[in-house]
């Protein structure tokens, strides 16, 4: 009978530290939710949090900047409260893929899948993809369906390119070839934009915009309505490009997505 009363003591003991661990699990779960990012070049804060789905002040304040704006490539920031979505390995998928498909870095996705071998995935694999929510629109969600500007092969998808953040799809098409409005809309400006050389950028509806860069002659002038189909320029070689062919961008709410989830 001693004996049981001298155990109670320390059974609520242990009932008390196992309510504080349950009390403690939320902000486990919560801890688990930051993702890692590699600073590139060019990027700021503000960039960062909003692809993240986060704010430059929480940023700030989980990485200990006493300035937002000063950062320097290469270096990694914790930001919190970011948005995930998961992918689902399918047959001839890699890390790469996964990251250029969705539009975020791959140091962002091998950073959301701490211990995952890159090089063994597994079909069925589920991949933790951070920042997804922001750069994945379907035609669906969007509520804007696309048509192709040009007819040609996709040179250069839209992801991260040589350390850098590609906005767009690169098709490569012959010199003088038509490009023509992926969607009914009015055009905001036509003319030369440094290393986009001659571009047409569209208003559609909800919001979005469409880019048409490196062009050889631009046939629409800023303020005009165009229709779906309408010839608004020729592929060129413009500005900073290698060879003719169209930079084709797709803008939500001033946020650059992925031109394959509006197109067929």
């Amino acid at each position: 009978m001693q004996h049981e009363r001298s155990a109670r003591p320390w059974l609520a003991a242990l009932g008390g530290v196992l309510a504080a661990l349950l009390a403690f699990a939320p902000s486990l779960g919560a801890q688990a939710e930051v993702i890692l990012h590699i600073v590139q070049r060019g990027e700021t804060v503000s960039e960062i949090a909003a692809r993240y789905g986060s704010s430059v002040a929480a940023v700030a304040a989980s990485n200990n900047l006493k300035n937002p704006n000063l950062i320097f490539p290469g270096q990694e920031l914790k930001v919190p409260g970011g948005e995930r979505m998961v992918h689902t390995v399918a047959r001839g998928d890699s890390l790469w893929k996964i990251a250029q498909r969705y539009g975020v870095s791959l140091a962002a996705v091998k950073g959301a899948n701490p211990g995952l071998d890159p090089y063994r995935l597994a079909i069925g694999q589920e991949v933790l993809v951070p920042g997804a929510a922001f750069t994945v629109t379907s035609r669906q969600g969007g509520g804007l369906a696309l048509a192709w500007p040009v007819s040609g092969r996709i040179s250069s998808g839209y992801g991260w390119r040589g350390g850098r953040l590609h906005y767009g799809l690169d098709i490569a098409a012959p010199s003088g070839s038509t490009i023509t409005a992926a969607a009914a809309g009015h055009v905001v400006s036509a003319g030369w934009n440094g290393g986009y050389g001659r571009v047409v950028v569209i208003e559609h509806a909800r919001n979005v915009r469409t880019v048409y860069a490196h062009c050889l002659r631009l046939l629409v002038k800023p303020g005009q309505q165009v229709w779906r189909g309408q010839a608004v320029a020729r592929v060129g070689a413009s500005g900073n490009a290698t060879g003719p062919h169209l930079h084709f961008e797709v803008h939500v709410g001033g946020r650059p997505q992925n031109p394959l989830r509006f197109l067929p």
